[in-house]
């Protein structure tokens, strides 16, 4: 996970669609612009990790409940595809196929990509927030992973098996194609790995401690870290920095092959 003061410095959509274990029903998908997103039906979830989870940071708690309205967020990290047919060129230092992920784009970059896509017409589509990327991540589970205690870099997720508790597994040094591995309760792929993702929230490392329980649709708008959240880990990190309540940072103008970005869509 990209941090300030933390810094780290072809394939087929392997996954079949059915009904996501914690879904309630069939999940619905469409493609708006070309993108293929998934709706998440608006509701409330606990937010953050227990002060007993292992590889825990302070900024993840305390847990706190958090209400959300539906929206649509994107089934997989945007692509290289995507990005090369709205931007008209590819940033990707991993320059492997048109489903990778985009990466080495700044949070800057990608307000501009969003811009040009907003012009299509299908829009308008923006960053998930913080909350909306946890909850997208999260479901109903309470560990640390959305497959359960620990995570498996064989066969679960795209991050470096070689460092931490994971240590003795796959280390792929790269990013891999989208949908290479399992996707979550909602249908989503990659919330685990591959690329950190940009979302729209500034890193307030409080934020937690100031909300009132079951707040709705909440957003950290304090510029004062000069920071944006960022998401989910990465190919170069260790299990504990791909844990659903981890929170990463960096600033806006930083651009590095483990940083990419999903899209969400709103009702």
């Amino acid at each position: 996970m990209v941090k300030m003061g933390r810094m780290l410095l072809v394939l087929l959509w392997g996954a079949c669609w059915g009904v996501p274990a914690w879904a309630e029903g069939p999940v619905e998908t469409r493609e708006f612009s070309g993108i293929p997103f998934v709706h998440l039906p608006a509701g409330c979830f606990a937010m953050g990790s227990p002060e007993n989870e292992a590889g825990r940071d302070p900024d993840e708690g305390p847990v706190h409940e958090v209400c959300l309205d539906g929206f649509w967020i994107g089934r997989s990290e945007v692509t290289q595809g995507d990005w090369l047919r709205i931007a008209g060129r590819n940033p990707a230092h991993f320059a492997l196929s048109e489903h990778h992920p985009v990466e080495r784009v700044s949070w800057e970059d990608v307000q501009a990509f969003i811009r040009k896509l907003d012009a299509l017409g299908e829009g308008p589509f923006r960053l998930p927030s913080e909350a909306e990327w946890e909850y997208a991540a999260r479901g109903n589970v309470r560990g640390p992973f959305a497959f359960g205690a620990s995570l498996s870099a064989e066969s679960q997720a795209n991050f470096n098996g070689h460092a931490g508790r994971e240590s003795g597994g796959v280390y792929r040094q790269s990013t891999t194609a989208v949908g290479r591995f399992p996707a979550n309760g909602w249908g989503l792929f990659d919330m685990h790995g591959n690329v950190s993702e940009w979302v729209r929230d500034w890193y307030c490392e409080g934020f937690y401690r100031l909300l009132e329980p079951g707040r709705k649709n909440p957003v950290c708008l304090d510029d004062a870290s000069g920071c944006h959240v960022l998401r989910g880990g990465s190919w170069y990190d260790e299990a504990i920095h791909l844990r659903l309540a981890d929170r990463g940072w960096s600033t806006p103008e930083n651009r590095h092959a483990t940083i990419g970005f999903r899209l969400v869509r709103g009702e």
